[in-house]
Order: C-alpha cells, then structure tokens, then sequence
C-alpha cells in the first residue's frame, strides 16, 4: 500500500477526485496528518505504528513557501514551483538572536537532516518528466513558524542551502525512518519567503496541483 500525507483537507481535495476517477493497480489510503510537527509526527506516528508492516511508501504532498535566492543561484523556485524534496531538515529547533540562528549541539539533538529516498524520488522524476513537468530538487527546511519576513527566510537559505520552507516534512521523514519506510515529499509553492503579502499568494492553485501531481504518481507506484 502507498501512503499519501497531506496537511489539511485543502490540500488533499484535488487528490481525493483524481484519485476517485481510477485505483491504480495497487492500494493506497490518505492521513490528514494537521498542521504542523507536533500534528504529524503524532497522527502518522500512531498510523505506522498500527499498519506499517502495509505501508510499501508514504507520499508526502502540499504547499511550501519558496526562499529567494542571490540572483546567481543555480535553481530558483517560483510561484506555482514543483519541488521535490531530496533532504528534509528541521531548520529552527535552536535560539533565534535576531540576526543569527544559534542551533543545538549534537549532544542534545544528535541529527536534525533527512535524506529522502533516491530510488523513489528519481521514479518520480521519470513520470514526471513523461508528463511534461520539470521539478526542481533540494532541501525543504520545516520550520515551527512559517517565516513572515524575508530576512528570516534568508537566514534559513543562506544556511542550510534551502530551496523551501513547510511545517510538516521533518516529522514524517523522522517517523518513515525509524519505520524504515521510504518517503518521497512534493510541494507546489504558493507564496515567496518574502516580507509577507498574501495578495501575492495563490494559494488555492497550489493545493490543488499538489493534488494532481501527487495523484499521478500514486497511480503509477501502486
């Protein structure tokens, strides 16, 4: 079986129709896992731990916010951006001091960094890449509070090499490798990590190809 996790409803509706309008030739089940780490590392914790021995792979879909780069860097997302994850890190678990963040040492956090699973990303890529999609791959950074400014975002970037931000994709990379489960995570950027402004957003498209996307390859893994 392929587990899909979206965040809220929002984000899983489009995925809900398609996936209605044909199986694949497999099974597969959706975990709305709520917002945030707390939420997800708890619903999908408890889901694993009752059926992991089912789960093949978990499909992680949604929205993140993209960082702005410097203007020579090598891949920059956009609206409506498809990205795949190839690390998740859980980028704000330290002290924030302004203009720094100061992060625990290994003794009290021994690893903060996921890498996701290369043979399924690159299927993914493949399908993807047969669908006329060109998704760009990088870091995705969870952070507590989404950043509302561009410097926050920036120092996030700068830091862990970030392509884009969410609230939920450590948690589940930390919970599908202590269940030894390959993941793969797909976000669809609705907004820039910039001084925030939410006439810029657009929201409501990115959830909905989020949906699509995560649909079309849910179909062809099963």
């Amino acid at each position: 079986m392929i587990l899909a996790v979206a965040a809220t409803e929002m984000e899983a509706a489009s995925f809900r129709k398609r996936m209605a309008n044909g199986q694949g030739k497999g099974s597969w089940s959706l975990l709305i896992s709520g917002v945030g780490i707390l939420e997800t590392a708890a619903r999908l914790g408890q889901y694993l731990g009752r059926h992991h021995p089912r789960v093949q792979a978990v499909v992680q879909f949604g929205i993140g916010g993209a960082y702005i780069g410097p203007p020579e860097a090598a891949r920059q997302a956009g609206i409506l951006s498809l990205c795949l994850a190839e690390k998740e890190i859980l980028g704000d678990l330290g002290v924030e001091l302004g203009d720094a963040l100061e992060y625990f040492s290994k003794e009290l956090v021994a690893t903060n960094s996921y890498a996701l699973n290369p043979v399924l990303r690159e299927r993914a890529m493949e399908i993807l890449a047969a669908a006329g999609h060109t998704p760009l791959v990088g870091n995705f950074i969870t952070v507590n509070s989404a950043s509302g400014t561009w410097r926050r975002g920036e120092l996030l970037r700068s830091h862990w090499d970030g392509l884009c931000e969410n609230m939920e994709g450590t948690a589940a990379a930390r919970i599908c490798a202590m269940y030894d489960i390959p993941m793969l995570e797909l976000r669809v950027i609705s907004n820039m990590v910039e001084d925030r402004n939410l006439q810029n957003w657009q929201l409501d498209r990115a959830c909905e190809m989020a949906g699509e996307v995560a649909a079309m390859l849910i179909k062809e893994f099963s």
